[in-house]
């Protein structure tokens, strides 16, 4: 499903990362894992389009990533909740849920989808008339993560998906991982 391939990339004249290669095939949960400051967060966004990569290849089910804008990678099928959730705090719930459902062919689907994942976030669901900058922080980790979900993407890429979160919602956010 995905290759990335020798990936070199960085920010202005700092390298990040250097000959970065992973394999993630459907249907497959795969980690990162590294401290601070080793370039995981520039290899998902290298992945998403976010930082050019210098050198190597990506591929997501056949197509090559390198070059494409990050709304073509969504296009594609590849959706990324971002560390620190970046919700808009002055709409509502329902309204960033939505906003998830933005790309051409989620929105034909963008109510049963909803439904979907709002059996799956309860407590999302009770929260949809609120202003998303109102919320918990564990609150607003579930809703970015089912902003995510209503892209249907092919693959849902997380960072840093328990930051800050209490242990009872860091296991229920990965037993949502697991479906």
């Amino acid at each position: 499903m995905l290759k990335l391939r020798d990936i070199s990339a960085g920010y202005g004249k700092s390298e990040v990362l250097r000959g970065v290669s992973l394999d993630v095939n459907e249907g497959e949960v795969v980690t990162l894992v590294g401290a601070n400051g080793a370039g995981k967060t520039t290899t998902l966004k290298t992945l998403c389009g976010l930082v050019a990569a210098s050198g190597g290849s990506i591929e997501f089910n056949g197509h090559s990533l390198l070059g494409m804008a990050p709304h073509e990678i969504v296009d594609l099928g590849v959706t990324m909740v971002p560390e620190g959730r970046q919700l808009f705090p002055f709409l509502t719930v329902e309204e960033n849920l939505l906003m998830g459902a933005y790309k051409r062919s989620a929105r034909a689907a963008r109510g049963q989808r909803l439904a979907e994942v709002l059996d799956i976030f309860p407590r999302v669901k009770e929260r949809l008339p609120q202003l998303a900058g109102s919320l918990s922080g564990g609150e607003q980790q579930m809703v970015a993560i089912a902003r995510g979900m209503m892209a249907s993407p092919k693959l849902l890429i997380m960072d840093e998906p328990s930051l800050g979160l209490s242990p009872l919602l860091v296991e229920q956010m990965f037993d949502v991982v697991r479906l």
